[in-house]
């Protein structure tokens, strides 16, 4: 009876096949003692013993029913580190009471819901979400990932700035970034920078649609618009546009850094960009993303390091250029704290797509990643293999799964329980699973120690074991559950890459965030919200409308950070205070020290300006007339040009050389007009030039004669202050005199070279209409009379009347 029970529990639940050594010395105690007790005794106790081993057996199998039940609404989904520049931190969050443990972030470093990422000053990183979405972190950035999924992204920004690089965005996918003064969800593809400033959120829309989520209410931002929150309760945000040449600059900068071989620098016109912003779309022109045309980081690499084939039975393949011997899953380490399981992280530049999708084919003495389940479902897997325990000689080994082999999904809790996200019929069907398609191809069996599991994995490490010892072992559904594993990952903490932050580092994320949507945790985990500091805003929040202050301020310079800096220093403080006045008229600056000036000063500078802004009014008007004049002539000069041409389309051949005689002359002439009018137009152009610069000069000397009385009347009594009153109305007085008379000479000596031009207008239009009659005349001649040559020119009206007024000399008769 005892050997009946001892068969049957291994029978009813995967989990008690973790424990089968012990449950095994249970029993055979458990005979031992019977065997001493009389036949009729050990019936009783057997049925006793018979009726709670089927009760504990059944407890456990329910124990185990609730980490076997599938869970469609948890699948797990990764990222991808793929550039580290400098010092990068990744850390994952367990809870609001246990600080994380940092390590150094390495190129396929996955990344997933719970994990935080820091830059520190001086570094970057780039971050795959998917084939078509990432982002590039700043030096002095923190990112959380909140949400990872097919159809939800959501991110926190605490520091720093970070550009987001949205290539793709399906209908009903929510992309979302998260920050202290609000949420920004991005509703179209399109290139966005979020930064943070001094307590501020600055968004920028390089392309696309976004629209910002407060306490206060929300509001969209267009592209070339770039929005300041101060805080998250604000009701209200500054507004103002990026320059063309800003825009293009950082719009060059991302790409250089995101495409740096091919990018051919055509995106530093930002009207370029605008026209084509997914030129460098790698879908558009990656033979691997072509191929196996899923949404999955990494498919680009493989371009560079390896070939595709089309292999019977597999479809397209693609196989690494390595050397002789190589095999997959060899060179790289185990990540044992992902919430999804062991992930595998490859040393190889290309070691993502094929070590996280797809499975592996040893064909034609050649390793191939076969992307067969990739095409029919974009399935992310930390490590496509099957764990094989050696427990006699202390050691694990893994080998790749082939084709049509199935890999069980599962993550992880703190405690390196594993939640089974597949049916029971798969798991029992998994457990019993000896054979494998790889396990006699060279070099597919990987076999460490287990005390080097979390070491580095090379030639070096790996032990030489004979390939009939695994047909005698069974796989590991769970590698934690072979023993010594789950102690080399809880003490393998300190052997890590570890990095220390500092007081200030770590005071970033004690910041919390604002989200437009409650955070959907991984079920039996621990509050995610309360871990990572996030706050959601309301319905009834949302519904409200953010008013925006647009500034129409246009910012074409860009900070070290690589933010856009504001033309105006206080920007973000003008806000403020405007907001605390209540009122919509922003404060006087003072241009000097860049604070805002005091109700005394406020009307002299006002005034100052005033005359500032009429002088350069008057100043474009004066353009906007010389440039319409000059336009004007152009126009008026071509239509002339069309005229003389059909004419001269319709007179007889004859007096063609004599009209293009004249046509040159009259050319020559014009020429020579529109010079005289160019030189003319300089002339009053630097005039205005200097009547500026007289009011630049005027307004200093206001400016020193300020200060020096500033300082008198620090100095002198009370008694003085009437008296220093009047000189400094005379003062301004003079001033506006003076000013008034600059004016008056800029508006004569306009004045002046519009009548010379109107009178040069008038003098070619008596000359085209003297030549005309002429024509006219010649028109009417006799034939024999023109046949005998060109007429003797008769002099011009000037030349006619010098020569009558010469003593000795007569007019001829008429």
């Amino acid at each position: 009876m005892v050997g009946l029970i001892e068969d049957r529990r291994l029978q009813l639940n995967p989990w008690l096949i973790k424990h089968d050594e012990e449950v095994r010395k249970m029993f055979a105690e458990l005979r031992r003692k019977l065997s001493s007790v009389s036949p009729r005794v050990a019936i009783v106790v057997g049925l006793l013993i018979a009726f709670a081993a089927g009760s504990g057996v059944a407890l456990l199998f329910m124990r185990g029913a609730e980490r076997v039940d599938a869970d469609d609404a948890v699948q797990p989904m990764a990222a991808r580190i793929d550039r580290v520049d400098g010092s990068v931190g990744i850390a994952r969050v367990i809870d609001e009471n246990t600080e994380p443990d940092w390590d150094e972030a390495t190129i396929n470093a996955p990344v997933s819901v719970g994990d935080r990422i820091y830059a520190r000053d001086g570094s970057r990183a780039s971050i795959a979400l998917t084939g078509h979405n990432f982002v590039r972190m700043e030096p002095g950035t923190s990112l959380d990932v909140l949400a990872l999924g097919d159809s939800r992204t959501q991110l926190a920004l605490r520091s720093g700035s970070a550009l987001f690089d949205v290539g793709a965005l399906d209908s009903g996918e929510f992309y979302e970034v998260a920050t202290p003064c609000g949420a920004v969800d991005f509703t179209q593809p399109g290139l966005y920078q979020v930064g943070i400033d001094n307590g501020t959120a600055i968004i920028s829309v390089l392309s696309g649609l976004a629209q910002v989520v407060g306490q206060g209410g929300s509001g969209y931002i267009n592209k070339g618009q770039v929005f300041t929150l101060t805080s998250a309760a604000a009701s209200e945000v500054l507004a103002s546009r990026l320059s063309p040449s800003l825009a293009g600059g950082i719009v060059d900068d991302y790409y250089r850094y995101r495409h740096p071989t091919v990018y051919d620098g055509r995106y530093a016109s930002y009207d370029t960009y605008l026209q084509d912003p997914f030129y460098y779309d790698p879908y558009r022109s990656s033979a691997s993303c072509r191929f196996v045309g899923a949404d999955i980081p990494g498919l680009y690499d493989l371009d560079g390091y390896g070939d595709w084939s089309n292999l019977d039975g597999y479809g397209n393949s693609w196989a690494p250029r390595v050397s002789a011997g190589w095999a997959p899953f060899r060179s790289g380490s185990w990540d044992l704290y992902d919430a999804w399981g062991p992930t595998w992280v490859s040393t190889e530049p290309w070691g993502w797509a094929p070590y996280h999708y797809g499975r592996w084919a040893f064909v034609q003495e050649r390793w191939f990643w076969v992307p067969v389940e990739v095409r029919t479902r974009r399935s992310y897997c930390p490590a496509p293999v099957a764990f094989i325990p050696l427990t006699q000689s202390n050691q694990i080994g893994w080998v790749p799964l082939g084709p049509g082999e199935v890999y069980v999904p599962r993550y992880y809790d703190r405690n390196f329980r594993p939640r089974y996200l597949a049916s029971r019929e798969v798991i029992r069907e998994v457990t019993v699973q000896q054979t494998f398609v790889n396990l006699n191809a060279p070099s597919a069996v990987t076999v460490v120690p287990i005390q080097g599991f979390r070491r580095h994995i090379d030639s070096s490490t790996i032990a030489q074991v004979d390939p009939k010892v695994f047909a005698k072992s069974r796989q590991a559904l769970d590698p934690f559950a072979v023993e010594g594993v789950r102690e080399v990952a809880l003490r393998s903490r300190d052997d890590r890459r570890s990095m220390k932050l500092g007081r200030s580092e770590q005071e970033v994320f004690n910041r919390p965030v604002v989200t437009s949507r409650t955070l959907v945790p991984l079920p039996g985990e621990t509050n995610l919200a309360k871990a990572l500091r996030v706050e959601s805003v309301s319905g009834e929040q949302k519904k409200n409308k953010l008013k925006i202050d647009d500034t129409s301020q246009v910012i074409a310079d860009r900070r070290p950070d690589g933010l856009p800096q504001p033309n105006a220093p206080n920007q973000i403080q003008v806000g403020k205070d405007r907001r605390q006045r209540g009122g919509n008229e922003p404060p006087v600056i003072n241009p000097q020290n860049g604070q805002p000036q005091q109700p005394a000063q406020q009307e002299q500078l006002r005034q100052q300006m005033r005359e500032q802004l009429k002088a350069e009014r008057e100043q474009k008007r004066a353009a906007a007339v010389q440039t319409d004049a000059a336009r004007h002539a152009q126009q008026q000069q071509m239509r002339e040009q069309k005229r003389e041409q059909k004419r001269l389309e319709r007179k007889p051949p004859e007096v063609s050389i004599q009209q293009q005689q004249q046509q040159q002359q009259q050319r020559v002439q014009q020429q020579q007009q529109q010079r005289v009018l160019q030189q003319q137009q300089q002339r009053v152009q630097q005039q205005q030039q200097r009547v500026q610069q007289q009011q630049q000069r005027v307004q200093q000397q206001q400016q020193r004669v300020q200060q020096q009385q500033q300082k008198q009347e620090r100095r002198k009594p009370p008694e003085a202050s009437i008296r220093q009153q009047q000189q400094r109305a005379m003062i301004e007085q003079q001033d506006r005199m003076a000013a008034a008379r600059a004016g008056q000479q800029a508006r004569e000596s306009q004045a002046r070279a519009q009548q010379q031009q109107r009178q040069q207008m008038m003098q070619q239009q008596a000359a085209r209409t003297q030549a005309a009659q002429q024509q006219e005349l010649r028109r009417h001649e006799p034939r024999s009379q023109r046949l005998q040559g060109p007429p003797l020119r008769e002099p011009s009206p000037p030349q006619a009347q010098q020569q009558a007024d010469k003593p000795g000399k007569r007019k001829p008769p008429q």
